[in-house]
């Protein structure tokens, strides 16, 4: 008696297992197809829905910023003798100081002055700062130093972007940082003690420039800072928003 041995790939039970797989992998494939195109172009709303969504809270956000507009004022008092200071103009000049050094207040080496305004927890304003290559604009301490050179950082007391030579829009946190951002020729500044931000607007297309997010708390007790810098006579002037 011979007995019949059959070949392992000819098992009819392995037969019947590819079949099945082959079936299965048949009647899976337009069901994984369609999952995978439908996830794909779900994610492509999401992604779509919140760019636009960003893109209204930017807009949103100058305007709810503008709702907290304050009369800010220049304090003559704390500015460098030689910044010409006229209503809500200042410039530098290379004439004779403008004013006696006052030794307490004022800075006594770089072209500052700093604002005056009222104490509410929300405060915005806006510079022009048209035809300008070199600025500094942001907020300041009042115990921040005003004498001999400036080192500019929020743990020395200072929040502030800065122009240089018409080409350079630089944020001075604790290690400077250049921005990829167009060149304004008005600068919004809103400050929110509640959230601890300082946040700077091109406010001309309301676009977002930068916003600390280490800002002020209300007992830090700060005030606007400005400054025209001091390599021409082109003013920088504060504007009152219901005339812009």
């Amino acid at each position: 008696m011979y007995t019949t041995h059959t070949a392992p790939w000819s098992d009819p039970y392995n037969e019947r297992d590819s079949q099945y797989i082959f079936v299965s992998y048949t009647l899976s494939f337009p069901v994984i197809s369609f999952v995978f195109h439908t996830s794909f172009w779900f994610i492509i709303a999401i992604v779509d829905a919140s760019a636009r969504s960003i893109k209204k809270t930017a807009k949103f956000d100058i305007n709810q910023a503008r709702s907290h507009e304050v009369d800010v004022t220049l304090d003559v008092d704390t500015a460098h003798p030689k910044l010409k200071i006229h209503g809500n103009s200042l410039q530098w000049t290379n004439e004779s100081p403008q004013r006696k050094i006052e030794v307490e207040n004022c800075f006594d080496e770089e072209p500052f002055v700093l604002g005056k305004m009222g104490s509410p927890l929300k405060t915005y304003w806006e510079v022009n700062v048209k035809e300008k290559d070199d600025w500094v604009l942001g907020v300041a301490k009042v115990t921040a130093n005003r004498k001999g050179p400036l080192a500019f950082s929020p743990t020395n007391g200072f929040w502030v972007i800065r122009l240089s030579n018409g080409q350079r829009l630089k944020a001075m946190e604790d290690e400077e940082h250049v921005l990829d951002k167009g060149i304004p020729d008005k600068v919004g500044i809103y400050l929110d003690y509640q959230e601890r931000k300082v946040t700077f607007f091109n406010a001309d297309d309301g676009s977002l420039i930068y916003s600390f997010i280490n800002g002020p708390s209300y007992q830090d007790d700060v005030l606007p800072l400005f400054s025209p810098w001091n390599n021409d006579a082109k003013p920088i002037t504060i504007l009152s928003i219901t005339a812009t």
